[in-house]
């Protein structure tokens, strides 16, 4: 019984009452950094779909919004509205901090209400800089610090609702005279709409990959793009600083905007990583592999960064697409079942197409030997190549993906323990379960029990 319906008793006695629309309103905040620079700085002319908040916080910067010219000063803040043209540099000063905001508001009352703006400058003294000053320096302040305590998440999340609270009621306090409210009548943008349906399209991707209960839960294709093929690969960048850094949104756009020539892509921002999907609605066989070396060369000319590449491949179904990510993090030398393992970049294709033979072919009698021959190869040449590329040998590799199905047969089925080691190329359970043991650290029967408790 719901809880409508559980407090449905009683009206006959209520004297009056009324009740409030319901209201959904959501978010999205992105791209938001705080930069230092110094004399000869510049940011290219570009367009985006989001409103942008931009406050100086030393120094002078110029900046030129739909052919309209800004001086701003420290202290000023400048409003931005979506889809403009504008770009910037550094003013007459030795250097120049600002703090920049991205934010985009579903919510189309609220969407007109700021929209009315437009793009404006906003002096040190005016209402709202004076209203949003505390909020936006103390974001700058937390932007700078790079502190990974997650008490600084709710304090990021709790400035920003401040924020856009201020940002809120001062808009409506403008829009109290019919003529203006009658101004700000216009549709949102056709872009602000799309880029909505691409944070949908990405969050649905990033919870699909990142829970295995929802295995086979995509068989309602007009929930997304057209398509008859669904491609996955991973870009990695070693460096960790990188991804403190305003590049990592950089980096998004790049693949996002490399990949829209040949498909309807969704970027998924990981932890060190960008794991890009597509839905591709050609016939023909897409050549990934071509694709995400396009794209891994633009990234790494672009952001001289050390870029590495993990395939996932192509399927004809979503559902497939968990099994595509897992295959693309083990060429990042990553593993989310078995944990972090340690980051390496597959530059010998010799190792990568060895690879690819052992995932497909693991629950066969695959040996080094065969494997060599395959590839021309002797089997002391492959074995030494596997250690020097991968920092594991060959049997280390075959043994991982095997434990890694047997763990997906035992989490997500019920047959039984020998039958899980037959399916996974053990024709010994109890060698299976002590090679498990060895790598999992618990038997089989202590790890099903485990999943199913979670």
């Amino acid at each position: 019984m719901s809880w409508i319906s559980e407090a449905a008793g009683g009206r006959e006695f209520n004297i009056d009452q009324y009740a409030m629309p319901d209201v959904r309103v959501s978010m999205q905040i992105c791209g938001t950094h705080w930069r230092e620079v110094s004399t000869g700085w510049s940011y290219p002319a570009h367009n985006h779909a989001l409103f942008e908040l931009n406050y100086v916080l030393e120094g002078q910067q110029l900046m030129t919004i739909d052919n309209r010219r800004y001086v701003q000063q420290s202290g000023e803040l400048l409003m931005l509205a979506p889809d403009c043209l504008h770009e910037s540099r550094i003013g007459r000063c030795p250097s120049m901090s600002y703090f920049c905001l991205h934010f985009d508001i579903e919510d189309e009352v609220m969407y007109r209400r700021i929209a009315a703006l437009g793009s404006q400058l906003f002096d040190a003294s005016a209402e709202l800089t004076i209203k949003l000053k505390p909020e936006l320096e103390r974001l700058a302040a937390l932007c700078r610090e790079q502190t990974e305590d997650a008490v600084e998440g709710i304090e990021i999340r709790i400035s920003i609702l401040r924020l856009i609270l201020e940002l809120s009621e001062y808009c409506v306090s403008l829009a109290t005279q019919e003529q203006q409210i009658t101004a700000t009548k216009r549709q949102q943008t056709e872009s602000a709409q799309g880029l909505r349906e691409r944070y949908a399209l990405e969050k649905k991707i990033q919870d699909f990959l990142g829970h295995a209960e929802s295995m086979g839960a995509w068989n309602e294709r007009t929930l997304l793009p057209p398509f008859h093929w669904v491609g996955l690969f991973t870009i990695g960048v070693p460096d960790r600083s990188f991804w403190t850094k305003p590049d990592r949104f950089l980096a998004k756009t790049l693949l996002e905007d490399a990949l829209s020539e040949w498909a309807t892509p969704a970027v998924v921002v990981g932890k060190q990583r960008l794991t890009a999907v597509l839905f591709i609605e050609g016939y023909s066989v897409p050549p990934l592999e071509e694709y995400a070396s396009d794209c891994r060369s633009r990234l790494k000319r672009k952001l001289n960064q050390n870029i590495t590449l993990g395939i996932g491949g192509v399927a004809v179904s979503p559902n497939e697409l968990q099994g595509l990510y897992r295959q693309s993090l083990r060429g990042l030398g990553l593993n989310e079942e078995l944990g972090s393992m340690p980051d390496f970049e597959f530059t010998n294709r010799t190792i990568r197409l060895a690879l690819l033979a052992i995932e497909s072919e693991y629950a066969d009698s695959l040996t080094l030997s065969q494997l060599a021959s395959r590839l021309q190869l002797t089997p002391n040449y492959l074995s030494g190549l596997f250690t020097s590329e991968t920092g594991h040998s060959f049997t280390w590799h075959l043994t991982r993906i095997r434990m890694d199905r047997a763990c997906e047969l035992l989490a997500n089925t019920q047959i039984k323990i020998h039958e899980v080691a037959r399916q996974v190329g053990y024709s010994d359970q109890a060698y299976f379960s002590r090679c498990f043991k060895s790598m999992i650290g618990m038997s089989p029967n202590s790890y099903r029990t485990k999943r199913l408790e979670y």
